[in-house]
């Protein structure tokens, strides 16, 4: 073996791993700099595409050819429960898990009073998307000596079934909603220390 040939054995490695380590570095550095807005846009996406796919099932099989219960009640009538109550009670699931962001369903018009704006932001937030359907409201926040990034999605009836729901339960402050209408909003919370 010639000493060229045992300095190129040596200084390839070594050089492919500093390029290596280089590269890694960044892409180290750009996964810790994503920003609020992008996390929770992506939360979003996620939870906006799990909460339509369940819609769609729900709508499937109450109405299939043995059509499952679909209601609150959904425990006592061995059922599904609502596309809503899924999504809270995977946000709740989550929290207990320890998860350090958090998501919400809110409306001006929630058939249970407890589902309506419960912050500053989330009020602005809904007013804000009512009046422009396509876009999201962000905002900082401060909940409980914490900051937050808050992010509030539309959140459309994309079924007949979700309208056909909220216009004939007697609890709902609003019986006019027609298909792709706003009825509410996805909000997402992540936090901006640790």
């Amino acid at each position: 073996m010639t000493k060229k040939t045992l300095t190129l054995l040596i200084a390839v490695p070594a050089l492919t791993w500093t390029v290596w380590a280089q590269v890694a570095s960044e892409k180290t550095n750009k996964l810790t700099s994503i920003s609020p807005q992008a996390m929770a846009d992506a939360l979003h996406a996620v939870i906006a595409a799990d909460r339509q796919a369940y819609a769609e099932l729900v709508d499937r099989v109450r109405t299939g050819t043995n059509p499952i219960d679909v209601s609150e009640n959904w425990r006592e009538t061995h059922g599904l429960p609502v596309p809503a109550q899924l999504l809270r009670n995977a946000a709740q699931s989550i929290q207990k898990e320890g998860a350090e962001f958090s998501y919400a369903l809110r409306s001006q018009w929630a058939i249970n009073p407890s589902h309506t704006a419960q912050t500053v932001v989330e009020q602005k937030g809904l007013e804000f998307v009512a009046q422009h359907p396509g876009q999201t409201y962000y905002a900082d926040e401060e909940l409980g000596g914490r900051s937050y990034f808050t992010a509030v999605y539309p959140d459309r009836a994309t079924l007949p079934s979700c309208v056909d729901c909220h216009n004939r339960d007697p609890r709902s402050p609003r019986h006019d909603f027609k298909p792709g209408d706003i009825m509410g909003a996805i909000v997402v919370r992540v936090p901006l220390e640790f």
